[in-house]
């Protein structure tokens, strides 16, 4: 009866802690995905395959399976959009943020131009060196931070009232830049900035929204909402490690308060002590 029972609680602490690590939005990286999470939180992917299976389906097998669930939840579902074929066209170079399936996007892409808009020069002081989770520059030091249980966020920032509020990127004094900063705080602010999105992931869902002529600002902080309510419920990691072979060369200055290294489809945060 002993064994019995010490085996029941091992299996409840294994089926906590799965249940800890799963933050949907936190990993959709496309519009069908986000919408796969929002039917996720209603139990209506009954019929669906699991998340990761589905984020492996192109577009159309996407869109084929969301329709019906998408209708009966009345969440709005655009239809792929077709890509014009060009005859007898010159080659042209591969867009860093064009639509494909394996979304293939520029190294170290905050220093770079955005494939809208160029923004603000965003590049490693040559002062600075990445040393025993933090980078140190000449004016300032910046540590590496990860998840924080609930207890230790501020008060508030789990209610309705916190909000994304990303700015306009269609104003021509706002760049993409400035909305990915605006959303690396506010996922540091609610204790997951061990699960932000990379720059490139974030400008490729920007594009992806654009397409499909959703509203960007409007959509992130749908999706804020929900990651809102599962921290509030679910239990996070705090630990944190940097791969061995992350360098400077994978990371980005991103206004005067963090830097953002991508490594391998991973964001890295750092914020200024």
């Amino acid at each position: 009866m002993r064994h019995l029972r010490c085996s029941m609680v091992i299996v409840l602490l294994l089926s906590s802690g799965a249940k800890a690590d799963k933050f949907c939005f936190a990993s959709a990286e496309t519009y069908y995905e986000q919408v796969y999470c929002q039917l996720e939180t209603k139990a209506q992917v009954k019929n669906l395959p699991p998340f990761q299976q589905f984020k492996k389906n192109n577009e159309q097998v996407q869109y084929s399976l969301l329709k019906r669930p998408a209708e009966r939840n009345a969440i709005r579902l655009p239809a792929p959009v077709k890509q014009a074929v060009q005859v007898e066209s010159p080659p042209k170079a591969r867009q860093p943020f064009a639509s494909e399936p394996d979304r293939v996007l520029p190294r170290n892409p905050i220093a770079q131009e955005s494939y809208t808009q160029k923004p603000a020069a965003l590049l490693v002081d040559s002062s600075c060196e990445l040393r025993d989770r933090h980078i140190h520059c000449a004016d300032a030091t910046y540590a590496l931070v990860g998840n924080k249980a609930n207890h230790r966020l501020a008060a508030g920032v789990l209610d309705s009232a916190n909000t994304m509020a990303l700015p306009v990127v269609s104003d021509s004094n706002v760049s993409l830049t400035n909305a990915y900063e605006q959303y690396i705080g506010k996922m540091c602010e609610i204790g997951l900035g061990a699960v932000t999105m990379t720059y490139r992931k974030f400008a490729y869902l920007y594009q992806d929204l654009q397409t499909k002529g959703l509203d960007f600002s409007r959509r992130f902080e749908t999706m804020f909402g929900f990651l809102k309510k599962d921290k509030a419920a679910m239990a996070v990691s705090e630990s944190v490690s940097l791969p061995a072979a992350l360098s400077l060369a994978d990371c980005s200055a991103l206004g005067s308060r963090y830097y953002v290294c991508d490594y391998q489809g991973r964001n890295y945060i750092f914020v200024r002590q």
